[in-house]
């Protein structure tokens, strides 16, 4: 048995979470400790996280830092949501919290929190059962929220809509009173952008579950709406909702003698629940009550082998990039082809790359994605593909896996730029992580450069200092063998191994 400690700095809320973690029953909270911030407050009325504010957040980090040590924890992890790198103060404030408390915040990427939330829900019992069929996974922050599409198990898209219960919250006091025509001008955006996204991305699929998430709820939230941990029917959902006004909060107050200082999210996380139930128009709403807390520890957990995964998240990668490639209609037989070529070429110079089962991943949706940008521009290809795959939000990868793998796929068709001019991008690990990957898609693509999968037999080994490409063709590789050398030599130079064609022709 393990014990870890979470601790996550939230716009509107300081969480720890204590879990007791065994191999065979996996996690269990055995504390939790949620105190309000004011941090969203500051950064959206001031620009910066106020003195006050940031004194209060080091005695919060200092009371829960004791808290763990009575634990006696195993280990421990303190992070803070992306919303903090909007104050013009966020790295003198990360110092003081340092300084104060002894902590080293990590502040986590867009994509960082919600895979992690994406982590947290994906371990639940339910979670493969809700996906089997079809769902819509909802993660609702402060600024935006998060819809990620399921059909028959697998990933179809991932989209962000500037949806939040900041944005919705900032909307109702510019507009004025919460009450008659503004309400209606609120629900009438919100519905707008979900219909788009319904009509661009549903089409012919009707969610049967529609699962919940949200880092910015506060505790008196779930507990308002008291649908944690459960699956309820759409229709009931729909009819509590309804309920939840004002005067009900009040009159919630004073039955349970409690005071709800987050009142202020509560309206906007009711509209944005019920927006979203009555356009997807799921069977049932699922709350799993988890977040960003459970996702930290699973991460860890899944890292020291604490923990087996069951969910497989790699799997949820390559089938979102697969989506994305067929979106933008890009020819699948020569995908097809440059995914499995590219596979067996980094497995063949494994012990030559120094590359790793997570660079695997990003090699194949580099296969998978370097040809989409031809949709928009096929003067442009390079560009536009760049563009697309940053566009695109890919469940799983970071924003800086992202921009590695649209870096490799522009690279493919433009010369690769010196380290220096990307010295600001990228460290010299991952420049070089770079050119391995794209000497790699270099030589698959020649070897498929017709488009017209000639080659069915294949085998690749490394025999002294050659990559020896044995292959068996039913056409001529006339095109094929121009492009090689050129190829060749790039990946000659980037691992001083020389790749070798030999052709078995059947013709």
């Amino acid at each position: 048995m393990k014990l870890f400690a979470s601790i996550y700095i939230g716009s509107y809320e300081t969480t720890m979470k204590v879990f007791e973690i065994n191999k065979q029953k996996g996690i269990k909270t055995i504390d939790t400790i949620k105190i309000q911030s004011d941090i969203i407050k500051d950064i959206l009325g001031e620009g910066r996280i106020m003195p006050e504010t940031v004194d209060k957040l080091c005695h919060i980090l200092l009371d829960m830092k004791r808290t763990i040590e009575g634990y006696k924890v195993d280990a421990y992890s303190v992070v803070a949501g992306p919303n903090i790198k909007q104050a013009n103060n966020a790295l003198v404030v990360l110092e003081q919290i340092k300084m104060h408390t002894g902590f080293s915040i990590e502040v986590l990427s867009n994509s960082e929190q919600r895979f992690l939330g994406y982590q947290a829900v994906s371990s639940t019992k339910e979670f493969d059962d809700l996906i089997k069929e079809s769902a819509v996974l909802v993660d609702i922050g402060g600024v935006s929220l998060q819809i990620t599409l399921f059909s028959k198990g697998k990933i179809i898209t991932t989209q962000h809509l500037s949806l939040g219960t900041v944005s919705v919250s900032e909307s109702l006091k510019k507009l004025g009173a919460t009450a008659g025509s503004t309400l209606e001008q609120i629900y009438e955006m919100m519905y707008k952008e979900l219909e788009l996204f319904k009509t661009m991305f549903l089409r012919d699929i009707q969610p049967k579950y529609m699962i919940l998430l949200g880092v910015q709820v506060s505790t008196i939230a779930e507990r308002v709406t008291n649908f944690s941990s459960k699956k309820i029917k759409t229709k009931d959902y729909l009819e509590f909702l309804n309920k939840l006004n004002k005067q009900y909060i009040k009159d919630f107050e004073i039955e349970n003698e409690l005071y709800l200082d987050n009142e202020n999210i509560i309206e906007p996380l009711v509209m944005l629940y019920k927006t979203l139930a009555e356009t997807f128009m799921p069977e049932i709403v699922y709350a799993p009550g988890v977040s960003v807390c459970e996702g930290m520890t699973y991460s860890h957990c899944y890292q020291k082998k604490w923990l087996s995964s069951t969910h497989d998240f790699d799997n949820d990668i390559i089938t979102a990039a697969w989506s994305i490639a067929k979106r933008y209609d890009s020819y699948q037989p020569h995908l097809k082809a440059l995914y499995r070529l590219s596979g067996e070429i980094f497995d063949a110079m494994k012990k030559y790359h120094g590359l790793g089962k997570r660079q695997r991943v990003l090699m194949q949706c580099i296969a998978i994605l370097h040809d989409c940008g031809k949709y928009i521009s096929l003067s442009e290809a390079s560009m536009c593909s760049y563009t697309i795959i940053m566009s695109s939000e890919i469940l799983g990868l970071s924003h800086k896996e992202r921009e590695l793998i649209a870096t490799t796929v522009e690279f493919n068709r433009i010369p690769v730029e010196p380290y220096e001019n990307l010295s600001d991008k990228f460290t010299q690990e991952e420049y070089l992580t770079i050119l391995k990957l794209l000497a790699i898609l270099k030589v698959a693509n020649a070897l498929d450069r017709s488009h017209k999968q000639k080659i069915k037999n294949v085998s690749i080994k490394v025999k002294d200092k050659e990559l020896v490409i044995n292959i068996e063709a039913n056409s001529s590789l006339a095109l094929e063998k121009g492009l090689f050398k050129k190829n060749a030599d790039f990946f000659e130079e980037i691992f001083s191994i020389k790749p070798v064609l030999r052709e078995n022709v059947r013709f």
